[in-house]
């Protein structure tokens, strides 16, 4: 009696072991089946730009026609990003997210109040999100390099609102509200900004050791 009761708990557990393994075969299965779909999907968006009535357009060629128009450019922009950020690192200066969701905001106050959003203005200029914060990454971290060359005197102040008075009596009939001190203060160091990063650059790149593989 014992042997025949073993004997059909052996033929159970069997039965159950068939019944657990079948489901997982096939949920083995449809994984494959969904991974091979997923490569070919992606596969087909990494290799290929478009089709025009079935015949595929390799994105090589979008590549090759997009260098031909702004190759060099781009390559320039690239480089001169490169510079910044190893020199960044020399000097083991950084800019935080914070930093950066801060002049986003003042971008966003500035572009509405002129009656526009800074998405719309992004997709104009074919920008993301994510462009224009590592744009003003770059342009932070260029900032912090040169900011503690630029000095402001008070007698360049002096002079950039007396010119800015002559200018505004003989182009307007209205005169328009006189400037602050402040106001001026920051026209002039942002001139002396530019110019300054502009110098930077040169230096950077006139100091580093650039190999170009392809001509544009």
């Amino acid at each position: 009696m014992a042997k025949i009761v073993k004997k059909q708990e052996i033929k159970e557990e069997r039965s159950s072991n068939v019944v657990v393994k079948l489901p997982k075969r096939m949920f083995q299965y449809a994984l494959i089946v969904l991974v091979v779909v997923g490569l070919i999907y992606f596969g087909t968006k990494m290799f290929f730009a478009a089709s025009v009535n079935g015949q595929l357009i390799n994105r090589l060629t979008v590549i090759k026609e997009l260098e031909k128009q702004g190759g060099q450019k781009t390559l320039d922009t690239i480089i001169l990003k490169t510079l910044i950020g190893q020199e960044a690192k020399k000097r083991k200066l950084s800019v935080s997210a914070a930093d950066v969701s801060a002049e986003i905001s003042k971008i966003e106050k500035n572009v509405t109040s002129q009656g526009t959003t800074l998405d719309a203005l992004l997709q104009q200029q074919g920008m993301t999100k994510s462009d224009l914060e590592d744009e003003i990454r770059i342009q932070l971290l260029v900032t912090k390099m040169v900011d503690n060359n630029i000095t402001v005197t008070d007698k360049e102040v002096t002079d950039y609102l007396e010119s800015q008075k002559q200018q505004t009596s003989l182009s307007s009939a209205q005169p328009a509200p006189e400037l602050t001190k402040d106001q001026a203060v920051a026209a002039i160091k942002q001139q002396k900004l530019q110019a300054e990063i502009q110098k930077f650059v040169a230096d950077l790149k006139a100091k580093a050791k650039i190999n170009y593989f392809v001509k544009y």
